[in-house]
């Protein structure tokens, strides 16, 4: 389990899965709940016309053993930057990476 210092409840992250876990490898999301057996968020985007965090109704658990890296937003770091810039282009990233992998097998 992740320490409590590292992540909390209001951070922002993004969670890079190991294959299969489910429909999408990387989800964008705002930490809601993270205990011993994993970590619960709301799903999120940048919305242009709102100038702001548009969260999605649905949130998702993910299992620690199902999690294979994070990119992790604190509330000291600019929440925009990361929800508009820096976490899409982690998951294009990481889909590109899996998509490669599983290409090349």
């Amino acid at each position: 389990m992740a320490k409590s210092e590292t992540i909390k409840p209001g951070y922002f992250v993004a969670i890079s899965l190991i294959p299969g876990t489910a429909p999408e490898y990387c989800y964008i999301g705002l930490v809601q709940v993270l205990d011993e057996y994993g970590i619960r968020i709301t799903q999120v985007e940048w919305d242009d016309q709102l100038d702001g965090v548009k969260q999605y109704s649905e949130d998702i658990f993910v299992p620690w053993v199902n999690v294979n890296s994070m990119l992790v937003c604190t509330q000291e770091e600019p929440t925009r930057r990361f929800v508009r810039d820096r976490a899409p282009k982690w998951k294009s990233q990481v889909e590109a990476m899996y998509r490669k992998a599983k290409s090349s097998k």
